[in-house]
Formats: C-alpha cells, structure tokens, sequence
C-alpha cells in the first residue's frame, strides 16, 4: 500500500495550440512538479515550439504567442527528459483525459506508447467526495481556499495549484479512512478509446450547464463580436470542433468553432 508521506507524485500540467490533437493541436507548454510527499524535489518548466500557430483561445488562455515559442524545443527534443522525470511516480493532472489525450497523441508521433500504471485525476477526485458547484481548478482552489504567489507560466502555476489541491483534498479526506491507493487509475495507452470529446473543465462546465452563455467570437478574419447563445451539442466535422447553439442575437441556430471562441461565461441567475 502507498503511504502519501513517502510517495513520489509527479504534478502535471499541458498548455496547448487549442483544444483537439485529433484535428492537429499540439502541446505548446509543459510544467510537472515532482513531489516526495509534499516536499518538492524537482520542477520542469517548458516551452515548446508547436509547429503550427496558436488559436485564438489559446493565445488568450495561456498568455503565449507564436513569436515565444518559435526556435524552442519540440516535444520530440524533450520527450526522454519528461520521461525521466515521470518514471516510477504517481501522476497527477486535473482532467487527466483532456491532458493525456494531448501526450498520447505526441509520443505516437515518435512511434512510442505512453503508460501510467499509478495515475490520479483532482478533477475526477473532487467530483466523487465533494459536491460543489464547479470543479474547474481555479474554482476549486477558491473553495479549498488555496492560495500562492507563483512566479512563472501558467501551466507551472497551474501544477502548483493543483499539487496544493490535491494535498488539501486527501487532507480533508482522512476523516473517512481512503488510502491513497483508493484514488489510483491505470493509464495504458490507448486505455481511453474516444467515447466522447475532451474539453477544458471550465469551457465543458459551461457548455453543458443548461444555461445561456455569454460568448466572444473570432471569426476566420479576425472580427470578434458578442452574443447570447443556448448550447446543444459539440460536434466534430471535418476541419474541427464545433458547438452547434441557438443564437438569440440572430434567432437562429448557429455553428461556432470552439477555437475561436476567446470568451465565455454562464448566466447568472437572479
């Protein structure tokens, strides 16, 4: 059985050129904290060059630009430094589906399969032992009132975050005796066939929340405008992800490209 005080944890977060590796989207930052128990032993921090361009979400999401990542690393440069860094630890990500969909898709581009016998998910961890009303990482760090001064990107920020969280939460947990063992899944690649699509936690909350949604639009030359819109389904067509709406601007059902959406945000109820 592991003992959380001398387990190896590697806290991993993934910023990417938008939102499917299906439709060419690759992995443009990569931040792991690793972890003997809660003291730190060793933090990857990196840029990488995509080789493709950033969406429109993304360059608002993760505060890159193209110009940032030109002439860095490619995946496959630092592919056999992320695994030495994530061999023989439990890995830790925050909607690990989306993340891992990402890294899946980059070792197969070099002919490798990835595998991760000891793998925990916070966001699946906080959807089983707490009802809250988002489990985005951002609103989950307010509830179990985590806060930092971090210096860096955002992925670093956002393995710092969660590696808190996660300690917080099985803190919390100890009242109702699980072992660490008990929040442990098995990753073997390709594990997780494509039952579905894999969303950003906030952007999926939103979608499927029931509520209108407050969006911002890029279209194809760059105009944004701003609407009210009803969600009923993501799709996939043949260049890309599409949220397919009811758009009350123009009362009619409408098709917008989830990358190009650069904002978004749920009706308040009054």
């Amino acid at each position: 059985m592991l003992e959380l005080s001398n387990t190896r944890f590697a806290f991993l977060d993934i910023e990417t050129t938008g939102l499917s590796p299906w439709f060419g989207d690759r992995i443009c930052q990569i931040a792991v904290i690793v972890t003997e128990g809660k003291r730190i032993k060793r933090t990857l921090d990196l840029l990488l060059d995509p080789g493709r361009e950033l969406s429109p979400s993304a360059l608002r999401v993760n505060g890159l630009d193209d110009s940032a990542l030109a002439g860095k690393p490619s995946f496959a440069d630092i592919a056999d430094q992320l695994d030495e860094v994530l061999k023989d630890a439990v890995v830790v990500c925050h909607n690990a589906k989306f993340d891992i969909q990402f890294l899946d898709n980059e070792y197969r581009k070099l002919g490798r399969a990835i595998e991760f016998p000891n793998l925990i998910d916070t966001l699946l961890l906080a959807r089983d032992y707490y009802e809250l009303p988002s489990y985005s990482l951002s609103h989950l760090s307010q509830d179990f009132q985590i806060t930092a001064n971090i210096q860096g990107s955002r992925a670093l920020a956002d393995a710092i975050t969660m590696k808190n969280l996660f300690f917080a939460m099985t803190d919390s947990l100890k009242s109702i005796n699980k072992s660490l063992d008990d929040f442990i899944g098995i990753y073997n690649s390709p594990a997780w066939p494509q039952e579905g699509i894999y969303l950003p936690t906030e952007l999926s909350e939103a979608i499927h929340s029931g509520k209108k949604l407050f969006i911002q639009y890029m279209d194809k030359d760059g105009e944004t405008s701003e609407r009210w819109i009803t969600p009923k389904e993501v799709i996939g067509l043949s260049d890309y992800l599409y949220l397919q709406a009811f758009c009350h601007s123009r009362e009619a059902d409408r098709t917008f490209r989830l990358d190009r959406i650069v904002k978004v945000e749920v009706e308040v109820e009054k």
